[in-house]
């Protein structure tokens, strides 16, 4: 259990990297630039990581005095994918951008790499101590477009008052999780806040039902769809996934028009409107900012037809690069805001407040407090890779997350989904 308060009492403290841009005047082992030129520098990224990022870049203003950074935050994944690549088409985009490793995102590294819209980061002292695979998904062929501050779990986060209230148990397995739905629908209490119209929610919570129907039983999974020899309209796993889906909504886990909610639930939750909300533990921070004293839980999401079956993905988290169509100086001083964000100590320090794991953190399965529960897992690889950073485009997603939110309105099947999502595999990479 942790609340707002106790989430931001968490640090690891480790010792800091120097990052050295020589273009701002930096020499070898100087901490601040040499010079007075006053630089702008302009980030978008989710409103999720708003929290941490006014913390972190007062704190990068501080050290480097000449450099100003103008942060815009889009409430949700839907929104970012729309408007960062209108602004790159139009030639003026941010500075520092948000991306997805991977391939299989609107804003991913595929698309914006293949696209030349990334500047190569030739200065990455961080690579060393960075998980492989986050570094591998954050390239084009050999070179390197980006950083990963952060990688999440996806879970549950529960509202433990509201439970007992009820008289309630927190289910550990998708048939306990459909039982809680039912009891609460007739109490009158929203079981599971969930918003529809968000593409990425929708992926996330789709896509780790299919842990345990898909992916947990066939590991080469992805790998035989990429081959040919398996599609997911031919998947049964898949089939009983978006099932899965539709019966949360059939058994009354959703409230009424659950399609008419695009932003994250992390506010009305955190009021107290809701018993669950599933959702990467990167909301942590919006949760604790909207209500530092609420006391809830974050646990595995009970997606298991047993206790011990229940699996979980980590979710390589939302990354930061430099556009490439920035003037020299603003590219240089955004490189030192990547490489500011990327020392130890305030690697960390973002994670705390976000509520996700340094990537360093992850490789030594060092959770915080409030991810105990997920422990067991993360020390017996019981968990996988988001699937959807390996989709080859990111259509595929799209026509999940469009094709999907049909299920909720009893607009489209689960073979209209499946099919869309053969469609779009079939456009092949890029």
């Amino acid at each position: 259990m942790w609340s707002g308060s106790g989430l931001r009492g968490h640090l690891a403290v480790v010792s800091a990297a120097v990052a050295v841009l020589s273009v701002l005047g930096l020499g070898a082992d100087e901490a601040k630039p040499a010079g007075n030129d006053q630089i702008t520098i302009s980030l978008i990224t989710f409103g999720i990581f708003q929290p941490a990022f006014q913390v972190l870049i007062p704190n990068f203003e501080r050290v480097y005095p000449n450099i100003t950074v103008n942060a815009q935050y889009e409430p949700t994944g839907t929104a970012l994918f729309q408007v960062e690549p209108t602004e790159l088409a139009a030639g003026n985009g941010p500075d520092l951008i948000s991306l997805f490793p991977g391939c299989g995102e609107p804003v991913s590294m595929c698309v914006l790499g293949e696209e030349h819209a990334l500047m190569p980061l030739v200065r990455a002292p961080w690579t060393k101590r960075s998980l492989p695979l986050v570094v591998s998904l954050s390239k084009v062929g050999p070179v390197l477009y980006a950083f990963d501050p952060g990688i999440s779990l996806m879970g549950m986060f529960t509202n433990d008052a509201l439970f007992r209230r009820l008289g309630l148990s927190v289910p550990q397995s998708f048939p306990q999780l459909l039982a809680v739905c039912k009891k609460a629908k007739a109490d009158g209490t929203v079981a599971v806040l969930f918003p529809g119209a968000d593409a990425a929610e929708l992926q996330w919570l789709v896509t780790d039902l299919a842990l345990t129907t898909v992916y947990t039983r066939d590991k080469h999974w992805t790998a035989e769809l990429k081959s040919g020899s398996v599609s997911f309209g031919g998947s049964a796993g898949w089939q009983q996934a978006l099932h899965e889906f539709v019966q949360m909504n059939e058994d009354g886990c959703f409230e009424p028009g659950v399609t008419g909610y695009s932003t994250g639930m992390a506010a009305p939750f955190a009021q107290g409107q809701g018993l669950m909300s599933p959702d990467v533990s990167s909301d942590a921070g919006l949760i604790a900012a909207a209500n530092p004293g609420f006391h809830v839980s974050f646990v595995p999401f009970p997606n298991g037809n047993s206790p011990t079956s229940t699996t979980s993905f980590f979710n390589p988290g939302t990354a930061l690069g430099v556009t490439a169509h920035s003037s020299s100086a603003n590219q240089a001083a955004a490189e030192a805001f990547i490489n500011f964000l990327a020392r130890p100590a305030q690697d960390s320090l973002y994670a705390r407040l976000t509520g996700v794991l340094t990537q360093e953190q992850f490789l030594k399965q060092e959770l915080p407090s409030f991810m105990s529960s997920f422990a067991p897992l993360v020390r017996n690889d019981g968990y996988v890779a988001n699937p959807a950073n390996f989709w080859w485009n990111p259509s595929v997603l799209m026509a999940l997350s469009q094709q999907g939110e049909g299920l909720l309105t009893g607009q489209t099947t689960t073979s209209d989904v499946l099919n869309a999502m053969d469609a779009a595999w079939k456009q092949g990479p890029g």
